[in-house]
This record gives structure tokens, sequence and C-alpha cells, in this order.
């Protein structure tokens, strides 16, 4: 029986190094989102905590709550910034997730293929095979002799 060979294995070989890659750059976009979403998470209950320190402002001296006002100013600016970025994480994910499921199609059409082109191989050897059975039975046939 001659063993199959895939004709397009070396391009099979090929997209799935393709999305092999499409899954370490999702899975970089992804840490990256995340890291922004820590940062975020991060800035916001720091503003929290120094709004709720600005509300007991009886206790600041003009030069702290001035202090502490630029400083809120600083963090929402920090924010609004976090907020984009991580809206432009949020898309790259998009993107490469979309890439990633088009990489594993075009893998998966050609797995089907060889998948097809195995079983017809297999076939067409078994078939062979079973001729080559059935020659050789009919070539050693004696008839009975009465």
């Amino acid at each position: 029986m001659a063993p199959f060979r895939f004709r397009l294995e070396t391009v099979l070989d090929y997209r799935k190094r393709l999305e092999e890659e499409a899954m370490q750059t999702l899975a970089g976009a992804v840490l990256r989102r995340d890291g922004l979403l820590a940062r975020r998470q991060s800035l916001q209950g720091t503003r929290a905590e120094h709004r709720d320190r600005l509300c007991g402002a009886h206790l600041l001296t003009a030069a702290e709550r001035w202090l502490l006002q630029g400083f809120l100013r600083a963090l929402e600016r920090d924010l609004k910034d976090t907020e984009n970025a991580l809206r432009q994480a949020e898309e790259e994910v998009d993107r490469c997730r979309t890439a990633l499921v088009q990489k594993a199609r075009e893998r998966s059409l050609l797995d089907r293929l060889k998948e097809k082109q195995a079983a017809a191989h297999a076939a067409l050897e078994r078939a062979n095979e079973q001729r080559a059975f059935d020659e050789a039975a009919t070539l050693r046939y004696t008839p009975a002799s009465f």
C-alpha cells in the first residue's frame, strides 16, 4: 500500500504557522488591553480616594487644596488618555481576533481537503488490494471435479 502524500502539505504548514502567529498577536493585544484595564481601574481608585480627601477639605490649607485639585485634573487627563488607549486596544483585539478567525478558516479548509484526499486514497488502496485478492483467488480456484 502506497503511503498517502498530501501535495499541499507545505501550504498547510504555512497556514498553520500563520494561524499560530495570529494567536500570538492576539495574545499580545489582549495583554496590552488587560494592562490598560488595570491602569484605568487604578486611576479610578486613586481619583475616588483623592476626591474623598478633597471633600473633607475643611482640614486642608488653601495650598494643599490647590495642589490636590491640580493632581485631580492631571488624574482626569491620565484617565482620559487611558480610556482612549483602551478603546484603541479593544479595536486592536477585535482586529486580531478577526484575523485569527480568518487564518483558522483557511487552515481548516486545507485540513478538510487533506482528510477528503486521504479518505479517497485509502478507498482507492482498499479497492486495489481487494482487486489483487480477487485476482489471486480466481487464479488459485480449481473447480471441484466429480
